[in-house]
């Protein structure tokens, strides 16, 4: 990925041939690093991802000034420690921070800052695939998610997402056409594993048909669904369909929540990787351990599944899948879109259930020390979001940058 860099440097300094042989080697030490990830600075960079501006000795704010409209938001700001640069790059840190001008400030040797240039160069890229992104509300939240309704306007706001609307009845038009895609590559081995009514079977792949006809009709990346609604009409349920689509990269939700959906958007703008909703079950406060269950996992982030009976409803088809036993980020943003209310924490998947009284995919999962405290004290509703991707150093970054305009 190419980064542009502005270097600034006073009238003084740039004269002094020493001085800017300093100033290229630093760069050219960074660049050397940051190669590996496949990471370069360049001059000419219009199809750049994100600007950088290298404060490269001291007396450069005025030359920083004239440039300053014309830098991506945000931008990387850093200088090299030497030849006041780092107080000039103060001095323009608390100018941008004054004038809400967006902008990550880094500081350190070449490693470190090799570093966090990393970092930032991955929160940047999701935060480009988040803007401007279209999400599909089907239906209004369930009923029961009274803390979990948020206004459109301040999504728009705060991440930049349009939330887009469709009633219930356009998507019960779409499962009426009675459409299958017979040339999934999933398909012969749900046939294969469902040993129930076929036509049970076909009502929930129905339903994944409809949804990828609404996805494509509205240009959607992703989707929530009042799912419940299709029991009384008909007798199933979207779980099956949810799973699918997850697990081509189209991120869904289920029962309407829309703070739930934006986390997993989040969560696979950072790692292209799908994620997995579910309802804290059970807590053990003396062990540590937490279990999380529902009916909707992405068949890729099992080692085993089955197909079977809806929990709830005893009606229609749900995943009962066999998780990896592997650490795990918890994520979820708070529907006050508070900082302070967001979740973040580690576990490990201890172990798969089979439990009566839970969804059908049960994980038992114990928390790092000190982190059970936190789950309790966020206030985030009823569902959360597990990932098998480490991104306990960049989640709260993206949604900071998005909410307060600062990543660190």
């Amino acid at each position: 990925m190419k980064i542009k860099l502005y270097t600034l440097m006073s009238k003084t300094h740039s004269r002094n041939k020493d001085i800017i042989n300093a100033n290229n080697m630093f760069i050219d030490d960074l660049n050397n690093i940051l190669l590996d990830e496949d990471i370069s600075f360049v001059k000419d960079g219009d199809d750049a991802l994100i600007d950088a501006v290298f404060i490269a000795s001291g007396g450069a704010e005025a030359e920083f000034l004239k440039i300053k409209d014309k830098l991506s938001d945000p931008f990387i700001l850093f200088s090299s420690n030497k030849n006041n640069s780092l107080a000039a790059s103060l001095e323009i840190k608390t100018y941008c921070k004054k004038n809400n001008v967006s902008h990550c400030y880094l500081v350190g040797n070449v490693e470190e800052l090799s570093l966090a240039i990393k970092s930032v160069v991955e929160i940047a890229s999701a935060y480009k695939k988040v803007i401007n992104t279209r999400l599909g509300v089907i239906g209004k939240p369930s009923n029961w998610l009274i803390s979990s309704k948020v206004s459109k306007k301040q999504v728009k706001e705060i991440f930049k997402i349009d939330l887009i609307d469709i009633k219930m009845d356009e998507l019960y038009s779409l499962i009426d056409l009675h459409e299958i895609d017979y040339s999934h590559p999933r398909y012969s081995e749900l046939v294969n594993k469902y040993h129930g009514n076929i036509d049970t079977l076909n009502e929930a792949l129905y339903i994944y048909c409809a949804l990828k006809k609404l996805v494509k009709k509205y240009d959607l990346k992703g989707l929530t669904i009042r799912c419940f609604d299709l029991l009384g009409k008909y007798k199933n349920t979207a779980c099956l369909a949810l799973a699918l689509l997850n697990e081509e990269g189209i991120v869904s939700a289920c029962e309407g929540d829309v703070p739930s959906l934006i986390t997993m958007y989040l969560l696979y703008a950072l790692t292209s990787q799908p994620s997995f909703m579910v309802n804290p079950s059970e807590i053990n406060l003396q062990t540590g351990d937490l279990i999380f269950a529902h009916c909707t996992i992405p068949l890729n982030m099992t080692k085993n599944y089955e197909l079977t009976i809806h929990f709830e409803s005893q009606m229609g088809i749900a995943i009962k899948g066999e998780a990896k036993q592997v650490y795990v980020t918890i994520c979820k943003i708070s529907p006050t879109f508070s900082a302070k209310e967001d979740l973040i924490i580690v576990g490990e998947i201890k172990e798969n259930l089979s439990l009566p009284g839970f969804c059908r995919t049960q994980i038992k999962v114990h928390l790092e020390e000190g982190m059970l405290v936190n789950f309790i004290r966020q206030n985030f509703a009823n569902h959360v979001i597990i990932t098998y991707s480490d991104v306990f150093n960049s989640f709260y970054p993206l949604i900071n940058f998005f909410k307060n305009k600062e990543m660190f």
